[in-house]
């Protein structure tokens, strides 16, 4: 069994993956080391991760613990549905309250 790089990551977490191309093409030298957001859907053997995108579908190919970390958002990623519209029904209210206002 080899050396554990970091702290174990759970199913839940969101993940991005190194992009290797980088350290070989100069073409894309300063481009982006680590590619958007995955989420991990399975560990294998404390080292190999199974992957899938936030949109569903699931990667072909397993990745190491090194071409992994653990991504740790900023803020909200995904907004569902629900909090959208009702993000959208503030905004509205919000435009009529400002038109009644600016005609009287």
């Amino acid at each position: 069994m080899g050396h554990q790089l970091r702290s174990l990551l759970n199913t839940v977490d969101l993940v991005l993956i190194y992009n290797k191309t980088v350290e070989t093409n100069w073409e894309i030298l300063f481009k982006y080391k680590w590619n958007e957001p995955y989420r991990l859907i399975r560990q294998i053997n404390n080292g190999l991760y199974n992957l899938e995108e936030l949109c569903g579908p699931k990667l072909a190919r397993r990745f190491s613990a090194s071409q992994v970390k653990k991504l740790y958002p900023r803020g909200k990623l995904i907004d569902t549905e629900e909090e959208q519209s009702e993000e959208d029904e503030s905004i509205n209210e919000e435009e009529v309250l400002d038109k009644t206002t600016e005609s009287d």
